[in-house]
């Protein structure tokens, strides 16, 4: 079994047999039942995403009101297009910026009753050095609350991902070869695949890409 060090963090290498691989012969003269004759190979790879470094992170809040709820929710958009055009001139692609909170309600005021929308945001900051321009830049597109945190961990983008899937992925079709070649046995096609990713506390990577391969004859 192969396990070669990809990075600084040991890869963790799991393997369960469920009755072997493949079709066994008869044992004794007598041929096994056919419902007996499957047998599945499954191999948990666990692949180490790189820490794509510390950046920081922003929590924002917009309220808007207007006459009606129709026209609230109308200007609501037009806050948040203005807030994403801001921070994306200060540095913060609008991808990573995120709605996690949207509330209509109604507020009286000096006995005038308004629509209003909440919207609630986190924004991802690329870099801490970007935290500030950002701040500043949310303030001046509207945001009515703002907070920011230094020394967040960055999550791994799509193309970081998709590398730890398909290293894990060739990494479980080896080990399982090598089982079945120790075994004298011919290996099965994929019959289902688990792909999870959970991050890590320790120093180093700060993800982890699991996935199980089982192979069935």
């Amino acid at each position: 079994m192969r396990l070669s060090p990809r990075t600084t963090l040991s890869v963790l290498v799991l393997m369960t047999v469920t009755g072997g691989l493949l079709t066994f012969g008869p044992r004794h003269g007598v041929a096994a039942p056919a419902q007996t004759l499957a047998r599945t190979l499954t191999v948990t790879e666990e692949e180490p995403i790189a820490a794509p470094g510390q950046g920081a992170m922003l929590y924002l809040g917009i309220e808007t009101q207007a006459a009606d709820s129709r026209s609230a929710q109308s200007d609501a958009q037009q806050a948040l297009e203005r807030l994403r055009q801001g921070l994306r001139a200060a540095g913060v692609p609008s991808a990573d910026v995120h709605v996690t909170g949207y509330r209509i309600g109604t507020t009286t005021r000096s006995k005038e009753t308004k629509s209003m929308v909440w919207q609630n945001l986190q924004v991802q900051v690329p870099s801490p050095d970007k935290l500030g321009p950002a701040i500043d830049a949310a303030v001046a597109s509207g945001a009515t609350y703002v907070q920011g945190m230094l020394g967040q961990g960055l999550s791994p983008k799509a193309e970081e991902r998709a590398i730890a899937v398909a290293n894990a992925v060739r990494a479980a079709r080896s080990d399982a070869q090598a089982i079945a070649n120790a075994l004298g046995e011919k290996l099965g096609r994929p019959s289902e695949v688990d792909v999870h990713m959970q991050p890590l506390g320790a120093s180093g990577p700060r993800y982890v890409m699991q996935v199980k391969v089982s192979f069935s004859g």
